[in-house]
């Protein structure tokens, strides 16, 4: 192959991926006194350069700035029934362009089989991790209500939130009061985007941009938070627009070294003691299964055969709708109420596993709803004067089943920019998942009218994929038969190999996967530390 350089370097970790996992564990490890190199596909970005906020078209703009200059680079196939997948890469990943919405897990998630009679329990309990969602936290100054005004549904807390809650919007309090009366609990939820200054960085200025990338630096996106804090060690190595093809394996069936391109298309080698993958449930998977060898010729860390198979995601469907009242809804974070009363198994219902809702307020400055919005002079503006600061988003976010049949491939005939296979995707709704989905509607539909509700701007169904939370593709579990890494994110194949994203995840839970995933990724690499002290790696 042209443009190889062959003097592979030598550094004690190698971690793939720098989002919500692979910048915890390069933090973790560098303030342990490890060197680490971390790779990452994505470019760079500057929060004063790149983030626009400052402009009143910066909408339109932002919309574009995280797609690759060459779009053979995302480039993926999916099986008959289509797939959306989408994913932001660049250093912070796709925390670069979260809300920042950071509920836990519920302990019942993580006993889902034993509770349900369905999927599989985790190897860990929330108690194992409740100490690093602690730590996570604190990390990030998470802002969120504590005792009688949070979520009276949350599995034991060990601390409080760092930072107070965020007030709700305007529209949120209408979504409170229709909540309350229909009986539920709405609380403000836990966001990773702090109320007061934290750390370095300024309290969050409630301008409602987080989708767009924070300009402030307020919003706790890995590139601001664990990445600068790694890079002041001066042990750990940032290297953007770095998109590996392969780990290879050594004699004895250790990995060996990373094989990656550089921004430039020139090939190089990086060799450790240890290794990381944390490029996300999908990315993952197809790099595993891109490696292979004459000791893993099905793919690295594949002797189960599920390396990609669960393919997992929550279930997701929502309305837009227009209020009679003006909401300002472009003022304020993008989600201040949520309502958890859905979320675990009722029995009553036919079908097992449980959803929550929220109200959101993303998109809805001016630029942002004009684009929304058909048509072009007077009915254009007609259109916008009906809608424009009337309108939020009733979302719902549910359990889908872990299913075999639901997975990640290669598909060989198919390469992206650099000329490696790009992954296959296939995931298809079950009985329960649509059972699951209908009662979701119902009760999105229950709350929009007691709201206050008036039209139904726009209604959106599942569609697989468009949820953006992949989960579950390299499961953890106790059996090396039916799982892929075990409780500590080690895989079970190769010793020096560890995986700290979310296709780990053995069940999804309708929270939103970061925080579980930041929380494991650091419980990871502490195990690392303690494995590398006891001279094992």
């Amino acid at each position: 192959m042209a443009n190889v350089f062959r003097q592979a370097e030598m550094t004690d970790v190698v971690v793939v991926g720098c989002g919500a996992g692979g910048s915890v564990v390069a933090k973790e490890l560098a303030e342990a006194g490890l060197s680490v190199v971390v790779l990452e596909a994505g470019r760079r970005y500057d929060p004063l350069v790149d983030y626009r906020g400052d402009r009143p078209d910066f909408p339109y703009h932002a919309t574009r700035m995280f797609s690759p200059e060459d779009p053979r680079r995302d480039h993926y196939t999916s099986g008959p029934l289509g797939y959306r997948y989408s994913r932001i890469k660049g250093v912070g990943g796709t925390t670069l362009v979260s809300w920042g919405v950071f509920p836990r897990f519920h302990a019942s998630d993580f006993q889902f089989r034993t509770l349900n009679d369905i999927g599989a329990d985790w190897p860990i309990r929330y108690a194992d991790l409740e100490p690093y969602y602690s730590r996570v936290e604190s990390e990030l100054g998470v802002a969120g209500a504590d005792g009688t005004a949070g979520n009276p549904f949350d599995s034991p807390r060990s601390h409080p939130f760092p930072t107070p809650a965020h007030p709700m919007s305007l529209g949120s309090q209408a979504i409170d009061r229709g909540a309350r009366q229909l009986g539920l609990h709405p609380y403000v939820p836990p966001l990773a985007v702090p109320t007061k200054m934290w750390g370095d960085r300024p309290a969050c200025i409630e301008a409602g941009a987080c989708g767009y990338g924070c300009r402030t630096s307020a919003m706790s996106s890995a590139d601001v938070t664990y990445v600068r804090k790694a890079e002041r060690t001066r042990r750990a190595a940032i290297r953007p627009l770095s998109t590996v093809r392969e780990i290879s394996v050594g004699a004895a069936g250790l990995a060996e070294s990373v094989i990656y391109f550089d921004g430039g298309g020139v090939e190089h080698e990086i060799k450790a003691r240890a290794f990381v993958l944390a490029a996300n449930a999908i990315e993952t998977p197809r790099l595993l299964l891109l490696s292979r060898s004459t000791h893993f010729p099905n793919g690295l860390a594949n002797s189960s055969g599920l390396v990609g198979k669960y393919l997992t995601e929550h279930l997701d469907a929502g309305f837009r709708v227009r209020f009679p009242r003006p909401l300002e809804n472009w003022k304020g974070v993008p989600v201040s109420v949520m309502v958890q009363d859905y979320y675990e198994t009722n029995k009553k219902n036919g079908f097992v596993g449980g959803w929550l809702l929220e109200g959101a307020t993303w998109g809805n400055t001016p630029v942002a709803a004009g684009l929304r919005v058909n048509g072009w002079g007077a009915k254009h503006k007609r259109e916008m004067k009906h809608r424009f600061g009337h309108e939020l988003e009733f979302t719902g976010q549910g359990v889908q089943i872990p299913d075999a049949r639901n997975y990640v491939a290669l598909d060989r005939s198919s390469t992206d920019n650099h000329g490696i296979p790009v992954p296959y995707l296939v995931s298809e709704l079950r009985e329960n998942d649509r059972e699951l989905l209908r009662a979701m509607q119902r009760s999105l539909k229950e709350l929009m009218n007691a709201s206050g509700a008036e039209e139904v701007l726009h209604e959106w169904d599942h569609i697989p994929g468009a949820s953006s939370h992949y989960m579950g593709t390299c499961r953890m579990g106790n059996n090396p038969q039916d799982s892929v890494v075990n409780s500590w994110g080690r895989t079970h194949d190769v010793p020096n190999l560890f995986l700290a994203d979310s296709s780990v995840f053995v069940s999804s839970g309708p929270a939103h996967p970061m925080p579980t995933l930041m929380a494991l990724a650091t419980r990871t690499a502490e195990r690392m530390v303690e494995t590398f002290k006891r001279g094992e790696l």
